[in-house]
Parts: C-alpha cells; sequence; structure tokens
C-alpha cells in the first residue's frame, strides 16, 4: 500500500517523477516526504518498511501506464485492501456526476455539502464492498422513517476490519440489498444493485468513506486510481467469462443473471498459482453461510478422451491449392496486425475444412460474444470437456464474404485481452499452445493439430521470419502443449499458493474475478385453505339399516401463496432486513425470503504488467475449465 504525494501533473509527468524519486531514494526518504502528509489520513506507518524497490517501481509503472491526458490529484491511494465500488461501469473518473465537497444541491437548489461521490451508473448495477468488512447497517426506508433516512433511500453501511484502514464506508440509493446485517464481507463482494431509490434525480450510486472517528472524507483519491487498473483487468475478466461453462440456477421465483466481481487482489502480496479446477460455494444470501461446496465436472486441463495428434518432426512442401490461394491474404496481414501467416492459415484450414463448409462466411469459428455488434448466424457445433464431446447450438459471427471474416480474425485477437499473451508471442508452436490454453476452442488436440498442419504443409515458410528464430539462426522448434503459458519471471504462478503472503517482487498486479448468481423464493404471504370433498371410504350404516353404507365428507388443506411487495420500492422482497421491515403490514402468516447465491470464488485470474516503464498491458488470462 502507498500514499503518494505528488504536484498537481499530467500522469506521464507523475510518472517520471516518480522514477528519479523512487530509485536509490527508498524507506528514509519517502517517510520523510510522507510523513508531513500522513497525519491528516487514517494510515499509519507500518507499511513504510515493508516496501522494496521493485514495488516503487510498480508504482511508477502503474503512474506511467495510465492515460498522459488525464490529471492526478495531490494525494494518491494504492493498496490491493481497497477497491473502487463497482466495476461495470468503465472510466469511474468521467462517471461522477457530483463530486466530494461544497455545491448546490440538485433538487432544493440550495448550498449544501456533499458527502460522498455520484457515480452514474444503470439501474441494476452491481455494486461491491470497497473494503473487507462487516455489514453493520441494510436500511430499507419506510414513510415513518425520518427525512434523512428516507432521502438516502436503500442503503448498506459496512465497517472496515482492515485495523490499518479502520472506518466505514455507505452504499446509498440502491434499487436492493445482497446482504444482512452482521455479515462477513470481503472487499470486491457484491453488496448490492445500484438504484434510484430516496431523494435522487437519477440512477446513481452515492459512494461515503468514513475514516474512524472523523467525518466523511474525499473517496475520489481512493478508488479513482486503483479504477484504472480495474477497468483493464475487468476488460479482460468479461470476456473470459463467456468462455466459462456455468450452469445458471433456475430454481424458485426469483433468478438473477450471473455477475461478475474482484475476488481478490494481489498487488503487494504474491498471487497464488492459479487453479483451473474451480471450485462451486452455495450461500445463504442474508447471512452469508456458505451451505455447501464442490468442483466443477471439467477439473482442468489436459486429459480427455479421443485420439492423440502427434506432430510431425520433418518439414513438408508448400503445395496445397488453399493455403496458395490464401497465402497473400495471411502474408499481408502479418505485415499489418503482428499475427503469424502460418498460425492464420493452419486455422483457417482447421475451422472451416480447408474451405469445405463455414458458417455464415465465418471460417475462423469465431463466435458472437457480448462484445460484437454485427450480424449473428445461429448454428450446431461441438464442445468438448472431460465429461466428452457434446453438440450445442451457438451464436457464431456473420460475414458478407470470406473475406471479411480473414479481416476480423487479426483483430478479433487484438480486441480481446486474453491474447494479448498470444500477441507477443514468435514461435509459432507456442503460439499454438497458447490457442487452445485460453480455450479458442475446446478440442484437447487444438494446438497439436494446428501445429501438424503447419509442419505438413511448410506454413512457417510464409511467415516474415519465414520460419527462424532470430536468436539462434535456426528454425523454430516445437513446445509440448503442457496447459500453462510461458511466461516471463516473476508474473502470475509465483510463488505457490503455500505462501499467499509472500511479497510481490515482480512488476505486475494479477485481479482474481469470481462469479455469482442469486435464485431462490421471495418473501411470501401464505394462504391456507381447507377444502372439502366426498370421502370415497364406505362408513358401517346405522343399525337400523342393516346392510347399507354411506360417505362422510373429508377436509383437505389447501396452500397458496402471494409475493410480499414493498410499498416503498413496490418489488418483491429478496432481503430479510426487508422482510421484518414491511411485517406489520402484512396479516396472518408469512414466510421469509430464501435466497442462495451460487458463487465461484476464484473464476479467472488476470494479470497486469508494464515493459520497462510502457503502456500497462493484460499479459496473461487464466480461467476455470469444465462444467460448472
Amino acid at each position: 500500500m502507498a500514499l503518494l504525494n505528488l504536484p498537481q501533473m499530467n500522469l506521464k509527468e507523475a510518472g517520471n517523477t516518480l522514477k528519479n524519486q523512487f530509485k536509490g531514494k527508498l524507506k528514509d526518504k519517502l517517510k520523510k516526504e510522507i510523513g508531513k502528509k500522513v497525519a491528516s489520513h487514517f494510515v499509519s506507518f507500518w507499511w513504510v518498511y515493508a516496501i522494496l524497490l521493485a514495488l516503487f517501481l510498480f508504482f511508477y509503472m502503474i503512474a506511467s501506464a495510465v492515460s498522459s491526458g488525464q490529471a492526478i490529484a495531490a494525494q494518491v491511494f494504492l493498496s490491493e485492501k481497497f477497491l473502487p465500488p463497482q466495476i461495470y461501469k468503465e472510466d469511474l473518473e468521467k462517471s461522477i456526476t457530483d463530486g466530494f465537497g461544497e455545491r448546490i444541491h440538485p433538487v432544493t437548489g440550495e448550498k449544501s455539502f456533499h458527502t460522498g461521490l455520484d457515480i452514474g451508473v444503470p439501474v441494476g448495477t452491481p455494486v461491491s464492498s470497497s473494503q473487507d468488512g462487516v455489514v453493520k447497517k441494510v436500511s430499507y426506508p419506510v414513510t415513518s422513517d425520518p427525512e434523512s433516512t428516507q432521502n438516502a433511500g436503500i442503503y448498506v453501511e459496512i465497517e472496515s476490519s482492515d485495523t490499518e484502514l479502520p472506518g466505514t464506508t455507505r452504499y446509498l440509493h440502491l434499487s436492493n440489498a445482497l446482504v444482512g446485517v452482521d455479515q462477513i464481507v470481503k472487499k470486491g463482494q457484491i453488496i448490492g444493485l445500484s438504484g434510484n431509490t430516496g431523494r435522487s434525480t437519477g440512477p446513481h450510486l452515492h459512494y461515503e468513506l468514513i475514516p474512524q472517528g472523523l467525518e466523511a472524507t474525499d473517496p475520489t483519491n481512493f478508488v479513482l486510481f486503483m479504477s484504472q487498473l480495474t477497468d483493464v483487468a475487468s476488460e479482460a475478466a468479461f470476456d473470459a467469462m463467456s468462455e466459462i461453462q456455468f450452469t445458471q440456477m433456475d430454481v424458485g421465483d426469483y433468478k438473477s443473471k450471473p455477475m461478475l466481481y474482484i475476488s481478490n487482489v494481489y498487488m503487494e502480496t504474491a498471487a497464488p498459482t492459479f487453479n483451473e479446477t474451480g471450485i462451486i460455494l452455495t450461500r445463504d444470501m442474508n447471512t452469508g453461510t456458505v451451505l455447501n461446496s464442490g468442483v466443477g465436472s471439467g477439473g482442468g486441463s489436459g486429459g480427455g478422451s479421443g485420439t492423440v495428434v502427434t506432430v510431425p518432426t520433418q518439414v513438408g512442401v508448400l503445395n496445397s491449392p488453399f493455403f496458395i490461394q490464401w497465402a497473400p491474404y495471411a502474408m499481408q496481414s502479418e505485415i499489418t496486425t503482428g499475427v503469424k501467416a502460418s498460425v492464420t492459415l493452419a486455422q483457417m484450414a482447421l475451422e472451416s475444412g480447408w474451405g469445405q463448409f463455414d458458417i455464415c462466411n465465418n471460417v475462423f469459428g469465431i463466435k458472437a460474444n457480448r462484445s460484437w455488434k454485427g450480424p449473428v448466424c445461429y448454428a450446431g457445433t461441438s464442445e468438448e470437456d472431460d465429461g466428452g464431446t457434446h453438440q450445442i447450438t451457438a451464436g457464431f459471427r456473420a460475414y458478407g464474404s470470406f473475406q471479411e471474416s480473414f479481416d476480423d480474425h487479426a483483430d478479433f485477437f487484438h480486441k480481446n485481452k486474453r491474447y494479448s499473451n498470444m500477441l507477443r508471442m514468435n514461435n509459432p508452436f507456442a503460439i499454438a499452445n497458447e490457442l487452445q490454453r485460453v480455450t479458442y476452442a475446446t478440442d484437447r488436440q487444438y494446438a497439436n493439430k494446428l501445429k501438424s498442419i503447419m509442419m505438413n504443409d511448410n506454413l512457417m515458410s510464409l511467415d516474415r521470419d519465414r520460419g527462424i528464430d532470430p536468436s539462434t539462426g535456426e528454425p523454430w522448434r516445437d513446445i509440448p502443449y503442457s496447459g500453462t503459458a510461458t511466461l516471463p519471471e516473476g508474473t502470475f504462478g509465483q510463488p505457490s499458493s503455500s505462501a499467499p503472503t509472500v511479497e510481490n517482487t515482480s512488476e505486475s498486479v494479477t485481479f482474481t474475478f469470481g462469479i455469482e448468481q442469486l435464485y431462490g423464493t421471495y418473501g411470501r404471504q401464505v394462504h391456507r385453505t381447507q377444502v372439502t370433498k366426498p370421502s370415497a371410504t364406505p362408513t358401517p350404516s346405522s343399525p337400523t339399516t342393516p346392510g347399507s353404507s354411506s360417505t362422510s365428507p373429508e377436509t383437505e388443506e389447501v396452500i397458496t401463496y402471494t409475493n410480499m411487495i414493498d410499498p416503498y420500492t413496490g418489488k418483491p422482497i429478496i432481503n430479510l432486513e426487508n422482510y421484518n421491515n414491511v411485517l406489520n403490514l402484512y396479516q396472518g402468516e408469512t414466510q421469509a425470503p430464501s435466497i442462495f447465491v451460487k458463487d465461484i470464488p476464484d473464476a479467472i485470474a488476470v494479470t497486469l504488467e508494464s515493459d520497462s516503464g510502457e503502456d500497462l498491458h493484460v499479459a496473461r488470462v487464466d480461467f476455470i475449465k469444465g462444467q460448472y
């Protein structure tokens, strides 16, 4: 963690200042220059002695990597212990509709003091806790509440459990709260959905930071700079989320969409090794209690069934009419985009059966995910996991011609962050491995099939380096697929998870993301009705009429339910605090909401790094494999 005091300047200038300041000056210099300023904040000096030169350079990397067109405030706070309150709206700085401090109130038109930040986000946007802590209050206003309570709308208040960062954060104007009082929450955990409740002129989140024993302080410097990092990591995580086979729960009356959240940040501490086998948790939404857990059916990379494809050891000859036809396009694409011609042609051949079939001119099998805004064509395809091969129907990008598909192929790699590591590779065999590792296709032999095509048809001769490793002067050598990426030292995976508190000495930061979905039953009013029906069982007749029989009526209880509605919001009730708040409005028997959370806490890992102070980029994206 660091509190960096810098003069008003753009980020590039700040980066140069930090670089010169941090090199060779270290602890004493930092303590002297920061000491005068820290007294006005709630951060103690324990951390000063723990920061190493590598971490200083990392902060420099962050400062120099963010857009030079933005200005930074006089003080910047960076810590893996403190996150922005949401990740669904990029450019948090541009989303702030009202800042901290003196203002003209948008409703009353009078001068007032604004105690937080207003962040303009659509109703229903997931809102996350900024810190580890305990939920101290969940407020659902009613008409009898004081005006100040009604003005805040639905809100959650969380007390920090970090002794070095004590205080409270508040999240106002929500459309619903997804936690209960006394529940323990982690930073990044989704605690509610944004809304427009209370006194509000439009959908937004009002976010407050109140240090222990003090009044509300300006949270801008605590969330704004870190949001630059979360923007980069989240973009890659949302893309990877579409590749995870997350089975949605359909139980009860209430069901949310799957929601992405930050489950951990490794900036000061080293990231553990990523486990491709995810853990599934079921939690009670209102208490946070974990009810059970398990693992996905996928179980990680490697394995699988089917014939193993071997990579030829001798290069073949380029004589295929298919490759000769498309070679000029692939070679030109490599010049303009950097994507190797050999890899492009091998993928095209494999995905289209050497041009014999396509899905609406899509010859690279690229699916239409959330980022695609063009036409879509639906077709059957096969997906493979440890449970075998399954036939599914999926949406694919549709094109007007093969040429359009070809042009979009390289653009797809550049726009999707999980291919960032691949784009920095030069060895075509390593590129093939990376395409399988990040699941361009679920075929367990995908890398070997690409390599076999490249070798048999001598496609490397079309690459700009003509298939020669410039560092050795020899042809590129095959790297057997192992399910892991080849990365520079000091990135994700070192040290192991057995020592998660080891200090991060690399110029990288890793975010892990979880996926959760809420489902269950609303708070309900219970209606019991006694229904009378004839009995089919004969009963003895009276002695005066021997031999005759009659039937006696039976009653049966029929139970029906109606959802309880909060008159303040007009919506059914999922939160226990909300349920207790409106109980006095209902007569008779009621049933509390029973809402559960299907949660995969560490589904995705995104590592960011900077090479020699260049722009911050995604170095690696990992995500769980299999059915969840």
